[in-house]
């Protein structure tokens, strides 16, 4: 029986959007500002949150054209094992077909487990939503399957549009970071790519390195892998930055990936050649790598010359900066996507200084007049604190100039009014009839 609301509305657009667990929290905050583009260009939002845990119960306010299916949510891994069990006795013909791909990854067990559980759960997350999204799509419903990940999100969009009975709806799915590069994942692998990449109409990279390495590693399928830029909102108080004395700003977990114990080193090689600089510090992490962070900044640093606020809000980041302004953004992580943090500095004003790794290389537009801050992907300590040294030597009207680059360059690449305005009607001219 199909809502009413479907049948006085034939021709209404619909996009149905796949997230691991948006609009619960934590995760995805990229969305929050991405949802309300896309329910202004489509008459009614479809959102599934399919991999969404039994813990995440806050849900984060969506706009009132938004509906969420939601499937059945689990507790712990070994409940998902129990629950794609469940499919396999209930579905013994489709489990088989699936047990089928998996072994396109023979002979390697671990990656023909990996493979199967991918898509047990897709298939079991479609198939218990495909009745209630049926229902609510009218013949003749103009409709697009947007992924936000290029996993368990595109997988389960794939399969959907088969259960709904329609291919001529297309599948667009982003992609970001641990859904595109392998060497990230444990054994250098990734579940069903070529599956995956045959299937969706599109794939949307969040930077021009992600796409290049997809299209090199599947040529086969370059012509639908693509950009498409995530971004942030203006700061508050845009261009409120400060040369001297130099506050530097790091915003990231304190996890080993992200190199801070280098940064320290190079702040306290600064400090060693007389620079005087200041850092503070944005985000948490647990156990005991955060202590000895902390530790080493009391050994190495100059009292009263660094802080950790911990973790902070997307908006109390931007009330930090404009309470206390900065005088250069850092980033010395040894692997990254396109870091939002970087976007938000950007957004600011802030010089920027990042390794080149990821997509920091297109945070970071020299041509565009910024300051060259780019490092290498592995820099010595001695190289951060000479391009710390070079920005604070620049004239004040030069530095100036680098401020007003940083924000030109937010504004024409990574502002979220224009990608996420772009992409929707992008999305919106993609929908087909189902």
């Amino acid at each position: 029986m199909r809502h009413a609301a479907a049948r006085e509305q034939a021709s209404e657009t619909c996009l149905i959007l796949l997230t691991n667990c948006f609009p619960f929290a934590p995760g995805e905050e990229f969305l929050e500002s991405e949802i309300g583009h896309l329910a202004a260009a489509f008459d009614r939002v479809l959102l599934i949150p399919v991999v969404r845990s039994v813990g995440q119960t806050r849900r984060r306010a969506t706009p009132e054209n938004v509906e969420v299916i939601l499937p059945e949510a689990v507790s712990t891994a070994k409940a998902g094992i129990r629950r794609a069990l469940r499919y396999v006795v209930r579905h013994p013909v489709r489990a088989a077909a699936a047990f089928g791909r998996a072994l396109r990854s023979f002979p390697h067990p671990r990656r023909i487990f990996v493979d199967l559980r991918l898509d047990l759960l897709a298939c079991t997350v479609a198939d218990e939503v495909a009745a209630p999204v049926r229902a609510r799509l009218a013949p003749g419903t103009r409709a697009v399957l947007y992924s936000y990940w290029m996993m368990v999100p595109a997988r389960t969009a794939v399969r959907l549009a088969d259960r709904l009975g329609s291919r001529t709806v297309p599948v667009i799915s982003r992609a970001h970071g641990y859904d595109v590069f392998s060497e990230r994942s444990p054994g250098d692998f990734l579940p069903q790519r070529e599956l995956l990449l045959s299937r969706v109409s599109e794939v949307f990279t969040a930077s021009e390195h992600g796409a290049d390495y997809l299209r090199t590693k599947y040529p086969d399928y370059a012509d639908r892998i693509k950009t498409g830029h995530l971004g942030v909102a203006p700061a508050r108080s845009a261009g409120n930055v400060v040369q001297h004395p130099l506050k530097v700003y790091t915003c990231a977990y304190l996890v080993p990936v992200k190199r801070i114990p280098l940064l320290i080193q190079a702040l306290a090689v600064a400090q060693r050649r007389g620079l005087k600089v200041t850092w503070t510090h944005i985000g948490s992490g647990g156990g005991e790598y955060a202590a000895a962070v902390e530790r080493q900044a009391g050994e190495h640093l100059e009292s009263g010359t660094f802080e950790f606020l911990g973790d902070l809000t997307n908006d109390e980041v931007r009330a930090q900066y404009t309470a206390q302004p900065g005088g250069v953004f850092v980033n010395v992580s040894e692997s990254e996507g396109v870091p939002v943090s970087i976007m938000e500095a950007l957004a600011q004003g802030f010089p920027v200084i990042a390794t080149d790794v990821g997509g920091n290389s297109e945070l970071i537009d020299v041509d565009g007049g910024m300051f060259d801050g780019l490092l290498p992907a592995t820099p010595t300590a001695e190289e951060i604190a000479d391009r710390l040294e070079l920005l604070t030597a620049a004239e004040t009207d030069d530095y100036r100039r680098y401020v007003e680059a940083s924000i030109a360059h937010w504004k024409r690449a990574w502002s979220s009014d224009a990608n996420y305005s772009a992409f929707s009607a992008h999305l919106l001219g993609a929908a087909r009839a189902i």
